[in-house]
């Protein structure tokens, strides 16, 4: 809204409406529920854990599509298989099965999702793997998919380990690349996981006050306005030395996180080639197939930086 319309005066109440918590997502999907016929393996309360974030009108559209789906499937009943399938196409879209993939294209993707995934997995304190798929959709030839924490998601504070910990996760697929067909076979694939790592290395250092060399301070100032037809830009207060200093901070923690994610995998290389097989063979692993492999293989958490 137009910060004049909001002006003290003219609206006696304000009231936000904050996205449901666990308990609200679950009295919710209990609600869109009674219209659908869901099979006995849907367990709303594992539903429920699965959509942190999600607004009332996100969970019942997800009841929709999940009931959709079913019935495409000539199904009576709206299974757990139909609900997942609902999340995630809302997430990424639809699967597109019809786009054929080479057998080294496929082994390739199923070892950059390994990647992520079990790098993921192995970082201490970060978000549950929830399923990995090497499945096409929209411009993606695979995915990893987590489960957000519900307390971080609910109160927006990420710590600067959780931030590093992401950086490794999404610089885990190119290192799979790398360790696995050499720096010179290495793909295009990574693009936006390099572009989401400099943006969060940038706003540790600028914003987060989480730069070892700058310490805790804040560079830029907001400017611009929505209405003026503006996107809100940074505008640049400091010297060119600082610029430098920013610069080199920003790749000091890519480093690290780099660093990290290929310990990791190298460390692992024998349950990286096991999960990567999995995913050829049958092109998606769950949360509990994973663990299954970590506990038979006896993984290790990483250790903090």
């Amino acid at each position: 809204l137009d910060s004049a319309l909001m002006r003290p005066g003219r609206f006696d109440r304000q009231v936000t409406v904050d996205r449901p918590d666990y308990a609200g997502r679950l009295q919710i999907l209990g609600v869109h529920a009674r219209s659908k016929t869901l099979s006995k393996d849907v367990d709303l309360d594992k539903v429920a854990r699965r959509t942190p974030g999600y607004t009332g009108a996100d969970l019942a559209n997800l009841l929709n599509e999940a009931a959709i789906l079913a019935a495409r499937r000539q199904l009576t009943e709206v299974s757990n298989d139909e609900i997942s399938d609902a999340i995630e196409r809302i997430m990424v879209g639809p699967e597109k099965k019809d786009r054929v993939m080479s057998e080294r294209r496929k082994r390739l993707v199923a070892y950059h999702e390994a990647g992520h995934a079990l790098v993921g997995a192995l970082m201490p304190d970060y978000d549950a793997v929830q399923k990995i798929s090497i499945i096409p959709r929209g411009n993606a030839g695979g995915l990893t998919f987590f489960t957000p924490s519900e307390e971080r998601m609910e109160s927006g504070l990420y710590s600067r380990t959780y931030l590093q910990n992401q950086m490794a996760v999404a610089l885990g697929g190119r290192v799979a690349e790398e360790i696995v067909y050499g720096e010179d076979e290495v793909t295009t694939g990574a693009s936006n996981d390099l572009q989401q790592v400099a943006s969060v290395a940038r706003q540790m250092v600028t914003r987060f006050g989480m730069s070892d060399k700058l310490g805790p301070v804040a560079l830029g100032r907001a400017q611009g306005g929505m209405f003026l037809g503006r996107d809100i830009a940074a505008e640049r207060d400091f010297s060119e030395d600082t610029a430098a200093t920013i610069d080199s901070e920003v790749s000091n923690l890519v480093d690290v996180a780099y660093h990290r994610a290929t310990k990791v995998l190298v460390d692992n290389r024998s349950v990286l080639d096991e999960l990567a097989e999995m995913l050829v063979e049958s092109e998606t692993v769950d949360s509990e197939q994973l663990q299954d492999l970590l506990i038979r293989r006896d993984v290790r958490i990483a250790e903090y930086v």
